[in-house]
């Protein structure tokens, strides 16, 4: 009887072991999944950024009553989403008070960033002009933390300076080869805006090199153009990956502690019904 006991409680420790085994794919797989979400919200939310700043920065220099509702409803989403983050993030937080202590400024970029300044309708339009231009500090601040933080995770600082060197040289280089006064191409405004819509592989068409040297230039530009979309493109995936590869790496060594303790329970019962055999 107590044989039979000792292999029936094997069989059912083996099978616990092997369950293991078997939840650890799906374990993997919604962790993996959640974090390529939360990577996809992290730039998503940079971009909206970067947009909402632009947008609110060209309403000092440019008429955009046309598109006022649009900016309002731009806005106010990306400050709905702003205070879903920021709820989120304190909600996961042990101890909320003393976080609030310690990051106390950012708290404050934070809560300026996320405010919905446009839809202040009281007050005069000088007045709502400047709590707009707090929000763009607010928001320049909030993004360039997170647009840090993004860069250094996917190196993207070293295709950027390097794309950023390509653009000055190369604008430089139209202005000389270009120099011809029959030429499309006279100040270096027209310089960098073709330089940028061939580098973007855009091509608007509107201004077009002349001389030889400006045409080689131009093909040089979007041959580097295509490169540095499709490095961008596998940056970018490599990070996902990389951090779905962590979690993997993560979740197994949780696992395989979790095995290694069964399998010591195993000993130690086994050990155990040893020594009630020989008590009795």
């Amino acid at each position: 009887m107590g044989k039979a006991g000792a292999v029936g409680d094997k069989k059912i420790l083996g099978k616990k072991v092997g369950s293991t085994g078997a939840i650890e794919e799906p374990m993997i797989q919604r962790r993996d999944l959640l974090n390529k979400l939360s990577n996809v919200k992290d730039v998503i939310i940079i971009l909206w950024m970067l947009a909402d700043i632009i947008l609110l920065t060209l309403t000092y220099f440019v008429d955009l009553s046309n598109i006022y509702l649009f900016i309002v409803v731009f806005d106010t989403g990306l400050c709905a989403v702003l205070i879903v983050e920021f709820s989120y993030n304190l909600y996961q937080k042990e101890n909320k008070l003393a976080y609030l202590r310690e990051d106390w400024k950012g708290v404050i970029v934070d809560i300026l960033a996320m405010f919905p300044y446009e839809l202040i309708t009281f007050g005069s339009y000088g007045f709502i002009r400047l709590l707009r231009l707090v929000r763009i500090f607010a928001l320049f601040g909030k993004g360039r933390r997170n647009i840090f933080n993004f860069v250094e995770k996917t190196h993207l600082n070293y295709i950027l300076f390097t794309l950023i060197l390509i653009v000055a040289a190369s604008t430089i280089a139209v202005l000389v080869l270009e120099s011809s006064p029959t030429g499309e191409i006279h100040t270096p405004l027209d310089a960098l805006w073709y330089v940028v819509s061939t580098v973007t592989t855009v091509g608007y068409g509107d201004i077009v090199p002349v001389s030889p040297g400006g045409k080689a230039l131009g093909i040089i530009l979007m041959i580097v153009g295509v490169g540095f979309f499709s490095l961008l493109t596998a940056t970018l995936s490599s990070y996902f990956m990389r951090d779905m590869e962590s979690e993997e790496k993560e979740l197994k060594e949780q696992v395989e502690s979790l095995e290694n303790s069964i399998n010591e329970m195993k000993s130690e019962i086994a050990e155990f019904k040893e020594l009630l055999k020989k008590n009795r």
